[in-house]
């Protein structure tokens, strides 16, 4: 079957190019992908809508609901958009079909699938530049994103997220409640990550 007909379009990303080479593009047909259990927050259409506003019409990802290391920074980019450097977890998130293509190209996937795509978003800040944002480092680093130019040049896979998540995992089920009556649940557990639920 081809990549298109699989692809059911949930809107279009609008926003200005990110690549020069893309500013005559026409917005981008996007799918959204929610896990089964992810809560949604109130107005998440209204939302989504805005957010999709801002995206670049050449982006690849752009993540709704996530967790992410504290030692992985996210550079504002809008007023509804950051460019992470690594997030875990696909609770819910916007594919373009260039995207698609762009994972497809990328097989096969290496590990659980929610930590392949963060390990992708983390090479794009491997270089001086992730260094000037701090990633991977506990300190607070200056979060200033690079030109436009310079930007387009070291983001290979185009990966956004909603600066405010717009879904959550579920939480509170049978086996989180037990787990949480036991010694404060995994997420108490994990200091060093922040979670969108």
């Amino acid at each position: 079957m081809k990549l298109g007909r699989m692809f059911h379009i949930s809107g279009f990303a609008s926003g200005p190019a990110l690549l020069r080479s893309n500013e005559d593009a026409d917005p981008a047909p996007v799918c959204v992908i929610l896990e089964d259990d992810a809560v949604l927050v109130d107005r998440f259409a209204e939302r989504l809508a805005a957010l999709l506003d801002e995206l670049p019409r050449d982006f690849h990802f752009c993540s709704l609901g996530y967790s992410r290391p504290k030692a992985a920074p996210m550079a504002e980019y809008s007023t509804h958009l950051g460019i992470p450097s690594c997030l875990w977890y696909l609770t819910g998130y916007v594919l373009s079909l260039e995207g698609a293509r762009h994972l497809i190209e990328s097989l096969p996937v290496t590990g659980p699938v929610d930590s392949w795509i963060g390990l992708k978003m983390c090479a794009n800040w491997d270089n001086n530049f992730g260094d000037m944002l701090g990633v991977g480092k506990f300190t607070k680093a200056k979060t200033k994103l690079p030109s436009r130019k310079d930007l387009a040049s070291i983001i290979k896979f185009r990966a956004f997220a909603a600066l405010v998540p717009l879904c959550a995992q579920k939480v509170g089920s049978t086996s989180t409640s037990a787990a949480m009556t036991r010694g404060g649940g995994w997420r108490n557990r994990d200091t060093d990550i922040t979670y969108s639920g």
